[in-house]
């Protein structure tokens, strides 16, 4: 009994030894795990923006700024399936109103966001000791770069597609809700209020007031831009002989709003964050919006979504990189 004894200690002995040896040749998922959001602040007042924090960015929330080009095929994509999603009208005969198949697409969209949103809330560490308004900050920029806030803007082009096309005269919830004394703009209104700010649980209400009018203010010749463009593009197809309410028209129509909307929202917000963490006092009022477009590298999209974020960075770079992020931190902010 005593050598199965000894037998079964020296047994246990090896395979502690073994499990030991494993966890000690694992170092890059033990620093994994310690990255936590609030190391990331220092990235919102760099000048211009590191491309390894941005790498960061992606490893925590799969999530970096994109490219021109991605959000542009972003949007036709999506307008070519809206697109083919609203031919399903004439299959339920439903000719001067949305069918079963759009409102479907619409809640399955909203039920999405609202879950991608939640996501990205959980990942910020709020309570990690640092100001809240510098996590509410990044949390912001995380958001208005996510695919939350890109197809919550396409969303609101394509129901205003929908109210140009006159497909919002009958109700959408039921004659209950929106049936009597209710007309095409006010159902328009609300599937944008739904679409914009129920998509992200309402926080973008907050945001709006925190970030988007005082962006509105500061970066208004941003504003003025996309605004004429998307004003002037109806007509500008006119001029060019294409039938803005066409089939093609509309797809045109949706898919190049959306990318101006989109990447102008995104710049004035990203902006007024580096504004509130000092780029543009300590560098001038250009700055923000230089780095901005600094900030959508081709590379690091690549990497990070086609090569899972670069996920072979080694310990020592971790620690290199948190290291830095804190110093510079408390050199910055505190």
């Amino acid at each position: 009994m005593a050598d199965i004894g000894g037998w079964r200690g020296a047994t246990a002995g090896v395979a502690a030894s073994l499990l030991v040896t494993w966890l000690l040749s694992q170092p890059h998922q033990a620093a994994a795990d310690q990255l936590a959001a609030h190391y990331l602040l220092p990235y919102l007042s760099d000048s211009p923006p590191s491309s390894q924090v941005t790498v960061e960015f992606c490893n925590l929330f799969r999530i970096v700024e994109k490219p021109y080009y991605v959000i542009f095929a972003s949007c036709w994509v999506c307008a070519l399936m809206q697109q083919l999603i609203d031919t399903s009208r004439y299959y339920e005969e439903r000719y001067e109103e949305l069918s079963k198949t759009q409102k479907c697409y619409v809640g399955i969209q909203l039920l999405t966001l609202v879950m991608e949103t939640l996501a990205i809330v959980g990942k910020i560490d709020w309570l990690a000791g640092e100001s809240l308004w510098h996590m509410y900050n990044l949390y912001v920029y995380v958001f208005v770069h996510s695919s939350v806030f890109v197809r919550s803007i396409m969303m609101s082009m394509i129901i205003w597609d929908w109210l140009l096309a006159r497909l919002l005269g009958r109700p959408v919830f039921g004659a209950e809700y929106d049936g009597q004394g209710w007309r095409d703009w006010h159902r328009a209104v609300l599937l944008i209020i739904i679409m914009q700010f129920g998509s992200s649980v309402f926080v973008m209400m907050v945001v709006t007031l925190t970030h988007a009018i005082p962006a509105l203010i500061l970066y208004y010749p941003v504003f003025l831009l996309a605004a004429a463009f998307i004003i002037k593009f109806r007509s500008w197809l006119e001029l060019l002989g294409l039938n803005p309410d066409g089939r093609a028209g509309r797809g045109l129509v949706m898919a190049s709003n959306s990318f101006v909307a989109v990447v102008s929202i995104q710049t004035m917000i990203a902006s007024i964050i580096r504004v509130y963490f000092g780029d543009a006092w300590k560098q001038g009022y250009l700055t923000p919006l230089k780095d901005d477009v600094a900030s959508r590298s081709s590379k690091t999209f690549y990497e990070c979504h086609l090569r899972a974020g670069m996920g072979a960075l080694i310990d020592g770079e971790r620690r290199y990189t948190k290291q830095i992020h804190t110093q510079t931190w408390h050199t910055h902010v505190m």
